[in-house]
């Protein structure tokens, strides 16, 4: 692990022995938690390519499933929305969704949507104040807070 500053770390930053990619990994950080949702991220980029990794658990141990091209929505405090569709289909399982123990017996999903570098320089120059997430049964929403937030624009510089 390669410490950095703000806290958080890049988890990975190398290049694969086979493939010659280079790949950075941020740690998972929370996006949102409360007692019916909870969410963490994380982001990526290999080569130059740079994804917004989710892990997510919906109430009740809710069995779901996020379509290939559905929507992740970040909607900015200037009014402006960020929209990305996920890169696959996706259907919950035990422990998915989880980034640890806690949640580790729930149903949850992980999941991936593609960031271009114009969706970045929004969320690292906007405060974002609400996601929502498409999912086959309709879309869930929440609110987030100040330090998801500056964790989120931390991330993403880190990846740079």
């Amino acid at each position: 692990m390669i410490p950095a500053c703000f806290g958080q770390s890049l988890e990975e930053n190398q290049k694969d022995a086979f493939t010659k990619r280079q790949i950075k990994r941020t740690s998972w950080e929370t996006l949102s938690m409360s007692m019916d949702f909870t969410a963490y991220y994380r982001i990526s980029k290999i080569d130059s390519t740079i994804y917004f990794d989710l892990k997510m658990m919906i109430a009740s141990g809710s069995v779901f499933a996020i379509n290939k091209g559905q929507e992740i929505m970040f909607k900015l405090t200037n009014g402006e929305i960020v929209k990305s569709g996920s890169l696959e289909y996706a259907i919950t399982c035990t422990g998915c969704g989880a980034k640890g123990y806690v949640g580790s017996a729930a149903q949850g999903i992980d999941i991936s949507y593609l960031l271009d570098s114009t969706q970045i320089n929004l969320l690292k120059n906007n405060v974002v104040e609400k996601v929502r997430i498409y999912t086959t049964d309709g879309y869930v929403e929440h609110i987030i807070k100040s330090g998801a937030y500056t964790k989120l624009k931390k991330s993403l510089s880190l990846i740079e």
